[in-house]
C-alpha cells in the first residue's frame, strides 16, 4: 500500500451523535478547503470505471482488462470503482495484493464500491486489511463529499446495513458548504426514482426492492436514500448518483431525475471478445471522467472512450 495518511478530511464512520459530530466538523472544514479553493486555477480529474475484470482470465489469481492495468492515474485526484473490478477479487489476499499496486486502495481519495463479483467469496477481511476501510465509506475534499456504498449488504447483515444507512443520513442532515455530493454503487439500487427508465435499459442488475435498513422492507433507495438527496438538492448542491453495474451492451447512461439528481451508469466489458472482428463490431468501452474546476467549484463529466483516452497517455 503507498500511503494509510489522509490528505484531505475523511468523515470516520460512527454511528449516531459520534458521527454526527464527525459530519459537522467536515462541514465547517470545508470552508477552510473551500476558501483555498477559490484562490486556486487547478482543475481536478475524477474518474469513475466499473464492471472492470478481465475475461477469460484463469485463478487463483484474477486480473483487470488489460487496458486498465495498464492506466496511468496520475492526473485523477479521485478514482471511483464502480464494483466487479475482478471476477473473484476475495477469493484470496493476493488478488488484494494486485489490486492495490493498480488503484492505491489505501488511498482516502479511492473509494471501492462493491460488485456481486467482488464479495462472492466472503473474505471481506480483505478488502479491510488493503483499504483500511469499512465497505461503506466517505470522502471529503475541495468541495465535493463522495459517499461510497456498499449494494451488497443486506438484511443478513442488519449491523452493517444500519450502520451504512445512518451514515447516509448524517451526512445528508449536516452537508451545508460543499458544492457537491456524490454516491457510488456496484448495483442498480434506484427503479422507481421519478424519471429515471427501468434499469434493464441500462444496467446488468434491478435491486428495486433491496433494503436500505432493516427497520422496514419498504425501506428502500427510492423511498429511503433518495429524499434525503432531495433535502440535499434543495440546500443548492449538486448530487451526482452514480453505478457500475453495466457495460456489456450498454456503455453509458445518463438521466436526470424530476427533482434534477443526476444518474449515471458506466462500465467496461469489451475484454469478453477474443476474435478481432466481432471486438471490432461492439461499441466501444467507456469511462466517466469529471473536472472540477476548484476556482467556481463547478463540476463537468463526460463518458470517454477507453481506448482513446489511453492513447493520449
Amino acid at each position: 500500500m503507498k500511503y494509510l495518511l489522509f490528505i484531505g478530511v475523511l468523515a470516520t464512520i460512527f454511528f449516531g451523535s459520534g458521527f454526527r459530530n464527525e459530519a459537522r466538523f467536515i462541514d465547517s472544514q470545508l470552508d477552510d478547503d473551500l476558501n483555498v479553493a477559490k484562490k486556486a486555477d487547478d482543475t481536478l480529474r475524477y474518474i469513475f470505471m466499473g464492471h472492470t475484470y478481465r475475461y477469460n482470465s484463469p485463478g487463483p489469481f484474477y486480473k483487470v482488462d488489460l487496458r486498465i492495468q495498464n492506466f496511468d492515474f496520475t492526473d485523477y485526484s479521485r478514482i471511483w470503482l464502480g464494483g466487479d473490478i475482478l471476477s473473484e477479487s476475495t477469493l484470496n489476499r493476493n488478488n488484494f495484493t494486485y489490486l492495490d499496486g493498480i488503484f492505491d486502495l489505501a488511498a482516502p481519495s479511492t473509494q471501492f464500491a462493491l460488485g456481486n463479483h467482488d464479495i462472492r467469496n466472503g473474505n471481506i477481511q480483505f478488502y479491510r486489511e488493503a483499504t483500511g476501510k469499512k465497505s461503506y465509506n466517505v470522502y471529503s475534499d475541495h468541495g465535493v463529499v463522495s459517499i461510497c456504498m456498499n449494494s451488497q449488504l443486506n438484511p443478513s447483515n442488519c449491523e452493517d446495513l444500519n450502520l451504512q444507512f445512518q451514515m447516509i443520513k448524517n451526512v445528508c442532515d449536516t452537508i451545508q458548504n460543499s458544492s457537491h455530493l456524490v454516491l457510488t454503487m456496484h448495483s442498480c439500487l434506484f427503479y422507481g426514482v421519478p424519471n429515471i427508465p427501468p434499469p434493464n435499459t441500462f444496467a446488468h442488475s434491478n435491486f428495486g426492492n433491496w433494503n436500505a435498513n432493516c427497520s422496514s422492507s419498504t425501506q428502500t433507495f427510492t423511498t429511503a436514500i433518495y429524499p434525503m438527496l432531495e433535502a440535499v438538492k434543495a440546500k443548492g448542491i449538486v448530487v451526482y448518483v452514480i453505478m457500475g453495474d453495466s457495460g456489456t451492451s450498454t456503455k453509458q447512461f445518463y438521466q436526470a431525475s424530476t427533482d434534477s439528481i443526476n444518474f449515471f451508469a458506466s462500465g467496461i466489458g469489451n475484454s469478453k471478445y477474443l476474435d478481432s472482428a466481432i471486438l471490432a463490431a461492439q461499441p466501444v468501452d467507456r469511462v466517466l471522467v469529471f473536472e472540477h474546476v476548484l476556482a467556481t467549484q463547478e463540476m463537468t463529466w463526460q463518458f470517454q472512450d477507453l481506448d482513446s483516452l489511453i492513447s493520449t497517455q
